[in-house]
C-alpha cells in the first residue's frame, strides 16, 4: 500500500522546524517503494539514550507513523525469512559503535535472515560520529555479503540531515548525500542494477556447442556465439558491464565442462558462471531457467535388411499358411471333381494337387482330356490365383529391392539392452542418470561409459552409427539441421526414449548474488522476444561459420549393386535341402524296388535234421 500524502506532508512540515529524522525519512523511502514491513535488528544488550533517534520508541513510531508491522530480532536469532513473508520489506540495523568487530554477529544474523533477499533495502544507525573509515569497512563488508541496497546515518543525522550510501560500479564509492524533503526527484534508493558503468565482472566460460561456440573472426577477435554466447553479450550490452575471466584458459576457445564451472562460483572465485547446468535439490545457487530441455537417446536409424533376406520376407507367416490353405482347399476339390467324373485320382492328390501346384507358380500344367465345365472353372480359378500371387510377389520384391525395408525398430529400453548398440554417456551425467533414477540400474550394461569428456565429445561428434548417444534436446535441434544435408539422415530421437523432461538449465551464481535480479530480467525479456528459440535454430550456421562444421554429407552413398552370390544365400539353402531330399527318396525308392525283386536270401536254406 502505497505512503498516504497526508503522511508525507506531515514529515515535510516537521523538517521545516529542524533537520531530518529517522522516521520522516523512512516515510520518504515507503513513498518512493512501498515496503510491506520493517526488520528491526540490533544486539541483545543494546542501549541508546532517547536523545538519539528516540531509540526507546521508535518501534511504536515506526506502527503508528509509517503504519507497517515491525519484527524485531537479535544476532542470536535468525530465520529463512523468504519462506515465509514478503520480500518487500526494510531492514533498520542499530550498531552502538563504530567498532564493527563488536557487531560481526549482528551482520551475519542479518544476512541470514535476508537470505534471497539480499538486494532489499537496507539502514544503518550507528551511533558515533561521522566516519569515513568507518564506512569504507562497513561498506566493503557489505559488498562481500552481497548487501547491496545499504544507508547509513550516524547520530548526528537528525541534525545535519546527511546520510551516506554506496556503489560498486564500477569500484567502490562513497556517496555523501544531505536529506531534502523539498527535492523529491531524488531517491534515496536509486536503481543501481540498471548500470553497472563498466564494472569488470569476474565470471567463468564453460559448456560446448552450440551453447557456447567460440572462434576466431578475419580480424582475429574472438567471436562468442550460440545460446550462451549470445546471452552473455546482450547481458554485457545492456547493464554495461564487461566480462573477465580470472581463471580462463591461456587458450580462448576451449572451456571447461560446464559442471566443473560451479566449484569456481561457490568458493566465490568469480560471480557467475557464463555455462549452463542443471540445478541441485534444492535449486539454491542458480538463475531462472535459461533452458528447459529433455535428455534423451539419439539412436542409429534401423539398418537395411540384407538382400539375401528379401525372398523370405516378402511372405508373412500369416500370409504363407493363408495361401498353402487354399492351395489345399482348391486341390481338394480339383480332386474330388475329377472322381467325381470318373477320372483316376490318388489320395496324396487330396492334400496338393500337383496342376493346383504347377498353376500357383505359374508353371504349365497338364488338363485332362475333355474335362467337364467344373473342371475347367476350378482350372481357371488356379490360374488366376497363379497371376495374383506371382503379381503380388513380383511387386513386393521389386519395392524390396529399389528401396530396402528396416530392421525392426526398438520399442523399449530392453530392446536396446538385447541389442548390439551401446549408449555412450559421459560418467558425471551417467552417474547423475542412476542416482536418481533407481529403477534404471538394470539397463547399466546398455552404457559405454566415458570419463573423459574431450574423448566424449570427439566420439559423439563422429557419428558413429554403431552406437547411441545421450543428448539434450538443444543438441538434437543442431543434429537434426546437420542431417538435411545427408542423403538420409543416420540418427533420430524419439520421446519415448527419454530418462528426463523438461529439465532447467540455468546459470550457476551465488544464492544472494547481487546480479540474480538482472539475469532473471534478461533470461524472461530473451524469452518473451524469442531470441532464445531464434539462437537455437541457428547453431547450426553458426557451427559452419566458426569452422567447426561443413556442408558434408556423411551418410553412406546408394550405389548401384548387381546381384551377388551371397544374395541368393537362402535360394541355395533351399536348392541344396530339396537335392538332397530328392536325392534321399531315390535311394529309397531304389532300395525299396531292390527288396521287392531281389530277396535277403537267394537260396533256399535246409537244416540237419531235414529230409
Amino acid at each position: 500500500m502505497d505512503c498516504p500524502m497526508w503522511i508525507l506532508s506531515g514529515l515535510c512540515l516537521i523538517s521545516l522546524v529542524g533537520g531530518a529524522t529517522v522516521i520522516e525519512l523512512l516515510g520518504r523511502i515507503k513513498f518512493e517503494s512501498d515496503f510491506e514491513y520493517v526488520l528491526l535488528m540490533k544486539n541483545r544488550n543494546f542501549s541508546v539514550p532517547d536523545q538519539v533517534w528516540n531509540a526507546s520508541t521508535i518501534e511504536m513510531d515506526i506502527m503508528e507513523t509509517i503504519e507497517v508491522p515491525v519484527l524485531q530480532l537479535d544476532e542470536n536469532m535468525s530465520y529463512f525469512l523468504h519462506n515465509r513473508i514478503s520480500r518487500r520489506l526494510l531492514s533498520l540495523v542499530f550498531l552502538s559503535n563504530e567498532n564493527l568487530d563488536e557487531h560481526r554477529g549482528l551482520l551475519k544474523g542479518l544476512v541470514g535472515n535476508l537470505r534471497h533477499m539480499t538486494t532489499s533495502r537496507v539502514v544503518f544507525l550507528i551511533q558515533s560520529e561521522a566516519s569515513t573509515d568507518v564506512l569504507y569497512i562497513l561498506f566493503r563488508d557489505c559488498w562481500r555479503k552481497k548487501l547491496l541496497n545499504v544507508v547509513v546515518m550516524f547520530k548526528d543525522f537528525e541534525v545535519t540531515s546527511t546520510f551516506y550510501s554506496y556503489s560498486h560500479f564500477p569500484i567502490l564509492q562513497i556517496e555523501e548525500r544531505v536529506y531534502e524533503s523539498s527535492l523529491p526527484s531524488s531517491l534515496i534508493f536509486p536503481d543501481r542494477l540498471r548500470d553497472f558503468h563498466g564494472y569488470e565482472m569476474p565470471v567463468i566460460l564453460g559448456g560446448t556447442a552450440p551453447r557456447m561456440i567460440a572462434y576466431r573472426n578475419k580480424k582475429g577477435n574472438v567471436v562468442y556465439e550460440g545460446t550462451v554466447g549470445h546471452f552473455m553479450m546482450a547481458f554485457q550490452q545492456k547493464y554495461n558491464v564487461k566480462f573477465v575471466q580470472p581463471l580462463g584458459n591461456k587458450n580462448q576457445l576451449e572451456f571447461a565442462p560446464s559442471m566443473q564451472t560451479v566449484a569456481a562460483v561457490r568458493n566465490e572465485s568469480v560471480e557467475i558462471s557464463i555455462s549452463l547446468t542443471f540445478p541441485t535439490i534444492p535449486p539454491y545457487g542458480f538463475s531462472y531457467p535459461y533452458e528447459q530441455m529433455n535428455w534423451c537417446v539419439m539412436l542409429p536409424v534401423e539398418a537395411d535388411v540384407p538382400p539375401f533376406e528379401y525372398y523370405t520376407r516378402v511372405f508373412e507367416l500369416a500370409a504363407f499358411l493363408l495361401t498353402l490353405g487354399a492351395l489345399v482347399i482348391i486341390s481338394l476339390l480339383l480332386t474330388s471333381a475329377l472322381r467325381l467324373h470318373g477320372y483316376t485320382t490318388r489320395i496324396s492328390e487330396f492334400l496338393l494337387h500337383d496342376s493346383c501346384l504347377r498353376g500357383v507358380l505359374g508353371q504349365s500344367f497338364v488338363e485332362v482330356f475333355r474335362a467337364p465345365a467344373l473342371v475347367r472353372g476350378i482350372y481357371l480359378e488356379i490360374c488366376v490365383l497363379g497371376i495374383l500371387i506371382t503379381a503380388w510377389y513380383n511387386s513386393y520384391f521389386s519395392s524390396y529391392v529399389t528401396t530396402s525395408p528396416k530392421q525392426p525398430a526398438f520399442r523399449s529400453y530392453d530392446d536396446i539392452l538385447a541389442s548390439k548398440v551401446k549408449v555412450v554417456a559421459w560418467q558425471p551425467e551417467y552417474a547423475e542418470l542412476f542416482g536418481r533414477l533407481l529403477e534404471f540400474r538394470k539397463y547399466e550394461p546398455m552404457f559405454l561409459v566415458e570419463p573423459d569428456f574431450n574423448r566424449y565429445l570427439a566420439l559423439r561428434d563422429s557419428m558413429d552409427t554403431r552406437y547411441g548417444y545421450m543428448i539434450a534436446t538443444n543438441r538434437w535441434v543442431l543434429i537434426n539441421e546437420q542431417q538435411k544435408v545427408f542423403s538420409r539422415p543416420l540418427f533420430q530421437k524419439r520421446d519415448d526414449f527419454c530418462f528426463f523432461n523438461n529439465i532447467p538449465f540455468g546459470f550457476p551464481l551465488h544464492e544472494n548474488s547481487v546480479f540474480m535480479e538482472p539475469v532473471l530480467k534478461l533470461i524472461m525479456e530473451l524469452a518473451e522476444t524469442g531470441l532464445t528459440f531464434h539462437w537455437i535454430t541457428t547453431g547450426f550456421t553458426e557451427l559452419i561459420e566458426a569452422g567447426e562444421m561443413h556442408f558434408v554429407d556423411l551418410s553412406p552413398h546408394r550405389e548401384f549393386r548387381a546381384m551377388q552370390i551371397q544374395d541368393l544365400q537362402y535360394v541355395w539353402y533351399g536348392f541344396s535341402f530339396m537335392v538332397v531330399f530328392s536325392s534321399l527318396v531315390w535311394l529309397l525308392e531304389i532300395l525299396a524296388y531292390r527288396l521287392k525283386t531281389k530277396p535277403f536270401f537267394a537260396r533256399r536254406l535246409f537244416f540237419r535234421d531235414q529230409k
